[in-house]
């Protein structure tokens, strides 16, 4: 102001210069303060003497100031828990920076609160509650206080004694002794008064109420606002590594990041809801300050109109000094304490919504970067998953294209049923290998899996892999096909399917040589095959005939030779109505196995067999018509022994047929 650079301030006391000079520094402050509170519209609302109705426009705000100090505290353990798993590296600076202005939140909201409960509590009046119980606690301070002088006071006097005691006569360091015990005596009382005093100011802090008692307690529920312990961000899966793994993978990764994508829009609104609740809170304080505000510029104007008027116009106008009434210097110093008083309480909370306003702009980032990953890997994961589909669809398309070129160009039965057997195998194991790698990527975990796995089937399904692998030997080139006549387990039958695991005969039975079905279908695993107990039976491949014996009894005295050639000779007529198809058989046979057999033919021996001379006959018969065979050679020996005299005397007894080998 250029009225106190005049000569006429020289003159001014000293102690009256600087209390102007104050004065105008704390209204530039208040000035500065209320211009950054609200529009200038609505401060032009504002009652005129707002700030004439001092603190009591604080009452009634220590519920929402613990509120709002707790749901800080709240907002600030939530955004220290690992909110996010997976994402970019950028996601570990967002979250750091999170961490670092929720701890500003916490100090700011804490240093506002400290400073505005003496002025709620003062507001309040002596009759509110918790000021007897803080008058209590102030006492016992005192106290402790006190003691705390007189101890230091007796240690001086137990120091200054030894001292006198080091070079005193023996006279008098009797005195002195005494007087030393009498100061340790009471040095002694004075500790347990302290101890004493100690614990109950301990029992009386934790049972004073109060707002400031309630700040306090949750103040040292907050350790972290005071540690420099700073938590380390968990190690985060990164997205390139999630794009190129499995679909499980990419399935777990993409949760964690709608997981975080949800945390994070509830701390978005946390943050909005604290910002709220600050600025409500440093509503009321904003309006005391644009009272004393005004109230300072009506109080500086008066200080400037009762300034002395300079020479040349006191000369002009003798009766203008004086004119206007000076402003007591004890309003200014009281608006300047309650200004301050109120600053320490509202600055803190503008700062904390400053912070607040950065959170926000840095959790509405953070929440976009993950919304970017989310959608990356969803279009990663949805490419993936389309591709294995596209994988599978080629591998079935292709499996039912095989399906009908075997139906179609495949006419034998046995190699049709091959053919499709492969081809099922082959699908089988495509489409596991397809999903396989589409779905898992951690094959040094699958490989440990995958032994123990082995390792639990081999035991546990250990005749169902036997079985499986009796299979491969079943179908191969001397294996089972299906109309193969067969004797496993003492059971005869034909075969009338083959599985993986088991294969399926219809049995057979019947007296003598007629094998008739019973109606029953025996069932047989496939790892009979390696049971040393339970042999199996078969024709050779590509061969349905089988051996049949005809044994007959001669007499002693007869022409052998004229009655062996008799009936070898009924045989072989016999044996001409059938032998076309038993050699077929036979050269079908040679050409596949690409060897020189035998050929099937009437063999005949004359034997001696126990004491009695008999004629052997060894044909070979078909399978299916072995019955009617055997009826025709009857019959056919039969007429031979009725018309020819010289063999009738020479069988004795009835001649037998019989198969050489059952089944």
């Amino acid at each position: 102001m250029p009225e106190l650079q005049s000569p006429l301030c020289k003159r001014t006391p000293p102690e009256r210069r600087k209390r102007r000079t104050r004065a105008g520094v704390t209204i530039a402050a208040l000035l500065a303060l209320a211009v950054a509170g609200q529009p200038d519209a609505a401060r032009s609302q504002q009652a005129p003497d707002a700030g004439l109705q001092g603190d009591a426009g604080l009452q009634g705000q220590d519920g929402a100031i613990i509120a709002h100090l707790s749901a800080v505290i709240q907002f600030y353990r939530t955004v220290n828990q690992p909110l996010q798993k997976a994402g970019e590296p950028n996601d570990v600076v967002y979250r750091d920076q999170a961490v670092a202005q929720a701890a500003a939140i916490g100090g700011f909201a804490f240093q506002s609160a400290t400073a505005e409960a003496p002025l709620i509590e003062g507001a309040a009046g002596e009759a509110a509650p918790g000021a007897e119980g803080t008058d209590e606690q102030q006492r016992i301070q005192n106290s402790v206080a006190g003691i705390e002088k007189r101890i230091k006071d007796l240690e001086e006097r137990e120091k200054a004694i030894d001292r006198e005691m080091a070079v005193a006569d023996p006279r008098r360091a009797a005195a002195l002794q005494s007087q030393k015990d009498q100061v340790q005596a009471a040095l002694e009382l004075s500790y347990a008064i302290r101890d004493a005093l100690h614990r109950v100011a301990t029992t009386s802090g934790a049972r004073s109420s109060g707002l400031t008692a309630d700040i306090s307690r949750l103040e040292e529920s907050f350790p972290e606002l005071k540690g420099n312990n700073k938590t380390s961000a968990p190690q985060l899966t990164t997205i390139d590594a999630a794009l190129s793994a499995g679909v499980t993978t990419q399935s777990g990764v993409l949760f964690q990041l709608l997981e975080t994508m949800h945390a994070l829009g509830g701390l978005v609104a946390e943050n909005d809801r604290l910002q709220r609740q600050a600025v409500n809170l440093r509503a009321p304080m904003l309006t005391i300050v644009r009272g004393l505000v005004r109230q300072g510029q009506q109080l500086s104007q008066q200080a400037e109109a009762a300034l002395p008027a300079p020479t040349q116009a006191r000369k002009k106008q003798p009766g203008a000094a004086g004119s206007a009434p000076s402003p007591a210097p004890e309003d200014l110093r009281t608006i300047t304490e309650r200004f301050k008083a109120l600053s320490a309480a509202a600055v803190p909370l503008s700062e904390e919504i400053i912070v607040l306003e950065q959170s926000h702009a840095n959790l509405t980032a953070w929440q976009g970067s993950v919304r970017q990953e989310y959608a990356t890997l969803l279009h990663s994961l949805l490419l993936r998953i389309l591709v294995i589909a596209i994988a599978l669809a080629a591998i079935f398309g292709g499996g039912e294209a095989w399906t009908r070129a075997t139906n179609k160009y495949i006419h034998e039965l046995r190699r049709r049923r091959q053919l499709l057997i492969v081809r099922r195998a082959a699908v089988g194991f495509l489409s596991v290998m397809v999903v396989l790698f589409g779905f898992v990527t951690r094959f040094d975990s699958l490989a440990t899996f995958a032994g123990f796995i082995t390792a639990g089937i081999a035991v546990g399904l250990q005749t169902i892999l036997l079985s499986v692998a009796a299979y491969f030997f079943i179908v191969g080139r001397y294996g089972i096909r299906v109309g193969d006549r067969i004797t496993v387990a003492a059971v005869t039958g034909d075969v009338i399917d083959v599985g993986l695991v088991r294969f399926y005969l219809m049995e057979l039975a019947g007296s003598g040589n007629a094998l008739n079905p019973t109606g029953r279908v025996a069932v047989f695993s496939n790892a009979v095959l390696f049971q040393a107990g339970t042999p199996l039976y078969k024709q050779l491949p590509g061969t349905g005939y089988a051996w049949h014996e005809l044994t007959v009894k001669l007499a002693d005295g007869a022409d052998y030779n004229v009655v062996c050639d008799a009936i070898v000779k009924e045989v072989h007529a016999v044996f001409e109505g059938y032998r076309e198809g038993i050699e077929g058989q036979h050269k079908a046979v040679q050409q596949w196995m690409q060897a020189s057999i035998d050929s099937p033919a009437v063999e005949s021996r004359l034997q001696l067999n126990g004491g009695v001379f008999q004629l052997w006959v060894r044909f070979p018969v078909e399978i299916r018509g072995a019955a009617e065979i055997d009826e025709k050679m009857t019959h056919a020996l039969l007429h031979l022994i009725a018309t020819d005299p010289a063999v009738k005397a020479a069988v004795v007894g009835t001649p037998s047929i019989q198969a050489s080998v059952r089944g």
